[in-house]
């Protein structure tokens, strides 16, 4: 049976139809034996029979003879409101059962989804550091030239208060309309504080600034990059 095949089954030994107390029964009575099963299965019943759908689909004689083929054991016993289905706990999984597993499965879904979501932001995010960093590549490789005595600049770390310029505002909004930057800044700010070491180094960020929002934009949907609605950006006023 296929991982991802959802339908219900009932087992059944291949020896059953053989054994003493099935063997006797009716062909009316031996295919209300396995339709029952199933029906219980369904509608999560647990084995029991509602008087109503009994005798409307296989009627009193077949239910009669079912709570009679066994003195000891029959196949179905009468209860109250309907008839019970021998043993069905033991072969067939109850309600309460189902239920914890749908309740797990769901919960183990719902975290896969989760430990998904945050393992494609991280990529999305050193994707976009990486850019950042490859845009500066040419003024690293030519910083310009140290006072006398002094060591070379190797950049600094980003202040927590930092903020871009007007124009670093007004040229991402020219080349990626529509963006919200102000809640993608506070993704860039905390991936900047957050990075260890000589990798959380700029000589200019302003302009890691702007490539991480370009690749922001460019990693929208299609259909989300001019949508209509009104974003708030750096500067804009409220109303």
């Amino acid at each position: 049976m296929a991982k991802d095949d959802r339908r219900l089954f009932a087992p059944f030994p291949i020896e059953m139809d053989e054994h003493p107390k099935i063997i006797g029964l009716s062909d009316a009575a031996f295919r209300a034996l396995f339709e029952a099963v199933f029906y219980s299965r369904r509608m999560l019943s647990d084995g029991f029979l509602d008087e109503r759908v009994v005798l409307r689909r296989w009627g009193l004689e077949v239910a009669s003879e079912l709570a009679s083929n066994d003195d000891m054991k029959p196949t179905w016993k009468r209860v109250d409101g309907g008839w019970q289905i021998h043993d069905f706990e033991k072969h067939h999984p109850t309600k309460a059962e189902i239920l914890e597993k749908s309740a797990d499965l769901s919960a183990k879904r719902s975290r896969a989804g989760r430990n998904g979501a945050a393992k494609r932001w991280q990529a999305d995010s050193k994707a976009m550091a990486n850019d950042s960093s490859e845009t500066e590549t040419e003024t690293y490789r030519n910083p310009p030239n140290p006072p006398a005595g002094g060591k070379r600049n190797r950049g600094t770390r980003l202040n927590p208060d930092w903020l871009p310029t007007r124009e670093d505002v007004q040229a991402v909004a020219e080349q990626c309309p529509g963006f919200d930057t102000q809640r993608e800044h506070l993704a860039f700010v905390d991936y900047w504080l957050a990075v260890p070491g000589a990798k959380g180094l700029k000589l200019d960020w302003s302009r890691t600034w702007r490539s991480w929002m370009r690749r922001a934009y460019d990693r929208l949907p299609a259909a989300e990059r001019r949508g209509s609605r009104k974003v708030k950006r750096f500067n804009d006023e409220d109303d």
